[in-house]
């Protein structure tokens, strides 16, 4: 009886078996079979910054095909034209044949692959569909359309006003020094007073002659700091273009120290005439727009940079593309030099802003 028991699982056993072994359908991958999708090329795209949280029209293809069914994962890729995908940056993955993103997003993909913001760009794209780890991604077609980007508007920062016998003592001329870390703190930047400091200036909180007013009671600079508070004109300081840094922490205990003084601004490059040595082009200063002005300037084809008093110790160039700020503002730390091409120009550098910002614009466009 024991023995006809386990005969008869034996065969059970063996009967599943077979039956499993005739249900199964072993599938085998053939290259032969495989079909790419087929991007739709999209119209040119025009992004705003106004509209950035908002959809783009979806980037549609067709299915890819493995040949048979199979879950299929979709990465859709985007580099800049003629990089051949060298940096690439992954717009989106999914599992259907469309991928919508925001204005937002394609900007920042623009921005992370080097694109000039505020221009047009051509710009390739590519979808590559999977299945599983060990069959190789099939590859769209590549496709290429423009997009315009924009150019992100400046952080703001809380500051205060500089206003004096510079700018004729009215608000709207005055320039400012920033809140940088946005704690109130401290406020700080670069002023071009054009030796006019010793004439007279205040600080004010608002735009305006508001009761805010400090200046100083004091007799002389001590450690290039004064006490600033409710009292007579500042006029201890004497200078061109000159670094003030405001200790704001104490309202009973306020000071103004000078943190550095310029004389001369200039630009300096392998397109100007003296390549990268001394004296610079020399930039004069426009108190109307407040910026460095030097007009119809004939530069060379090359790279420029600018820097104070025809020496290296402060220098200014553009940012990094990774520091994530647009390509017409400038940074002390081992800025980047500026390409330009032959021809004449009008260039402006704005020294009074957090990131400072400069123009080179060719002469007649």
């Amino acid at each position: 009886m024991k023995i006809l028991k386990y005969t008869l699982s034996i065969l059970l056993v063996l009967a599943a078996f077979v039956g499993c072994t005739k249900d199964e359908t072993r599938i085998v991958f053939d290259p032969a079979n495989v079909v790419a999708s087929t991007i739709t090329v999209p119209q040119a795209i025009v992004l705003n910054e106004t509209t950035k949280g908002e959809n783009l029209p979806a980037f549609t293809w067709t299915a890819a095909q493995f040949g048979y069914d199979a879950a299929v994962t979709y990465v859709v890729e985007l580099g800049l034209q003629g990089a051949n995908f060298a940096k690439v940056r992954v717009l989106g993955s999914v599992n259907t044949n469309k991928l919508i993103i925001k204005q937002s997003d394609l900007q920042a993909a623009l921005d992370f692959l080097g694109a000039t913001l505020g221009q047009q760009q051509a710009v390739q794209m590519r979808v590559k569909a999977s299945i599983v780890d060990q069959i190789a991604p099939i590859v769209s077609q590549v496709i290429t359309f423009n997009v315009t980007t924009y150019m992100p508007a400046e952080k703001e920062y809380a500051k205060v006003w500089i206003v004096g016998d510079y700018c004729g003592w009215n608000h709207a001329n005055s320039q400012f020094l920033y809140d940088i870390a946005g704690d109130g703190k401290y406020f700080e930047g670069w002023v071009m007073f054009d030796g006019k400091a010793q004439n007279g200036f205040k600080i004010t909180y608002t735009g305006g002659w508001n009761g805010d007013d400090i200046g100083t009671n004091a007799a002389a600079v001590v450690n290039n700091k004064i006490k600033v508070e409710p009292g007579g004109n500042i006029g201890l300081f004497n200078g061109i273009l000159m670094y003030l840094k405001l200790d704001n922490r104490d309202q009973s205990n306020r000071t103004l120290e000078l943190i550095n003084s310029l004389t001369r601004i200039g630009i300096v490059g392998s397109a100007t005439p003296n390549q990268w040595g001394s004296p610079d082009i020399a930039m004069t200063f426009n108190p109307a727009t407040r910026v460095f002005e030097k007009k119809n300037v004939t530069l060379a084809a090359g790279e420029i940079k600018f820097r104070a008093n025809d020496t290296w110790d402060i220098s200014w160039g553009t940012y990094d593309a990774s520091a994530g700020k647009n390509p017409n503002q400038l940074t002390t730390a081992n800025g980047k030099n500026i390409t330009v091409a032959a021809g004449t120009y009008d260039i402006t550098l704005n020294l009074n802003k957090v990131d400072p910002t400069f123009e080179v614009k060719p002469v007649n466009q």
